[in-house]
């Protein structure tokens, strides 16, 4: 047996907290209904903020909802000291999109 990688370990915490992710993202529209989420789209990512040693660290995922095949949002999570999501600093990094149209 191999040991998991970085990314699986990652994307495993963010499936054990799915129904919080998906609250998180339902209670910023009361149109949605339902939350997919693109497992794969996981990555960690530096962050600046204007300064030379920048802000740290996130994981993104990507994600779309009500199986419209063109919506679209980011969810970002500041990381533990193992590079894991720390799901309580959960963050929309954008607008909820359809095609490049905020969904209002």
């Amino acid at each position: 047996m191999t040991e998991p990688t970085q990314k699986e370990k990652q994307i495993a915490v963010l499936k054990e907290h799915e129904e919080e992710l998906t609250n998180y993202v339902k209670s910023k529209n009361s149109k949605i209904t339902t939350v997919q989420y693109d497992w794969e789209s996981v990555k960690t990512e530096t962050i600046g903020n204007g300064t030379p040693m920048g802000a740290g660290k996130i994981i993104t995922i990507q994600g779309g909802f009500n199986k419209i095949k063109d919506s679209n949002f980011i969810l970002s999570f500041k990381i533990d000291n193992e590079e894991l999501p720390k799901i309580s600093t959960i963050a929309l990094l954008s607008s909820l999109y359809i095609g490049g149209t905020i969904f209002e």
